[in-house]
């Protein structure tokens, strides 16, 4: 069976045969009423953008608009990279009349690599913001290397890379442990809110040889079951930033009722405090103690939360006026024991 012999299953998976000057290649569209479209601030896209070292900030066009955004996730021939590793499926979406699209780019065969990555670019120039979850460790340069070894497809240039595996990470790991995006949504998100499960979901560690099999011609099983994983990955990404932007949203007051745990708050100031805003770190760091932390955690909240009412001290004394140094010395008296 040759992977040309397999166009009867691509309508069964919402696909069609597309094709541009490079040749045929595989697009799959589906269109989601969730999860909805976020509404970033530009303050908190600029704290997404800068580095755990404060001093380090990327100024970036378009980062808050997320008509702009461009999620995206791959499926791979390896986890690792280098000359032999690809990415046979190119998942993609966007906010789009009220919900989110997706496309997914498919490679038959790797000689339909050259059109998929053009469509890529042609994607990136309407919507230049990348926005992945671990896409600047592994999708990402793996796909600037088939940029480079195609020598025809120059790399796109991006405004901005929005990555939320690491916010994700210093936000939740306390709280959950191991951070992957299927336990995000279980976990964090509520998997069962999101109008989706994974319950039937491919596991990723068996993609690549499902996709081998496929290419070799001995069966197409398990390809519907990739396309589907995919997918689900999107919406879980763009459900996690939604979480994320909304939870270190600058009109946010910590020090009001919400449905965050006390955890998440206690992560969600050390983000902020990594990130010298001092002041919000306070905030969220103080209203996780009031809600309640593990004893080991608590204990080193309060060390934080001392270091923070001294700097905030320090600050107000090199500053005038007077009332403000006097306000820092009440924060730091408040401190809970």
């Amino acid at each position: 069976m040759s992977v040309k012999d397999t166009d009867w299953l691509w309508p069964a998976l919402g696909a069609e045969v597309a094709r541009n000057r490079f040749g045929e290649y595989i697009a799959a569209r589906h269109w989601y009423a969730t999860p909805e479209m976020c509404e970033p601030d530009a303050h908190t896209t600029g704290l997404l953008l800068r580095s755990r070292a404060a001093s380090m900030q990327f100024p970036a066009k378009h980062a808050a608009d997320p008509e702009k955004w461009l999620f995206l996730d791959t499926e791979a021939t390896g986890f690792i990279g280098g000359a032999g590793s690809f990415a046979f499926l190119i998942g993609l979406a966007w906010w789009d009349g009220g919900g989110i699209q997706t496309e997914q780019l498919f490679l038959r065969d790797p000689s339909e690599e050259y059109a998929v990555l053009l469509e890529l670019v042609r994607r990136l120039r309407k919507r230049p913001v990348l926005v992945t979850f671990n896409g600047k460790s592994f999708d990402w340069p793996l796909l600037v290397s088939r940029f480079q070894m195609t020598r025809t497809v120059g790399v796109p240039t991006l405004d901005a890379h929005l990555d939320f595996l690491h916010p994700a990470r210093e936000i939740w790991k306390l709280q959950i442990g191991r951070v992957k995006l299927g336990d995000l949504e279980e976990r964090v998100l509520g998997a069962e809110s999101l109008g989706w499960s994974r319950r039937e979901d491919v596991h990723s560690s068996l993609i690549p040889q499902i996709y081998f099999d496929y290419v070799r011609g001995a069966t197409a099983y398990g390809l519907d079951g990739v396309f589907r994983h995919n997918r689900m990955d999107l919406r879980g990404l763009a459900a996690l930033a939604g979480r994320i932007l909304q939870m270190l949203s600058i009109n946010r007051d910590p020090a009001r009722p919400s449905e965050f745990q006390a955890l998440e708050l206690y992560g969600a100031s050390r983000f902020f405090g990594r990130r010298g805003e001092h002041a919000r770190a306070h905030g969220y760091c103080e209203r996780a103690l009031k809600l309640g932390l593990p004893s080991a955690i608590a204990e080193q909240a309060r060390g934080e939360l001392a270091k923070l009412a001294k700097r905030e001290l320090r600050r107000a004394a090199r500053a005038q006026p007077r009332s403000e140094h006097h306000a820092a010395r009440r924060a730091l008296r408040s401190i809970p024991i």
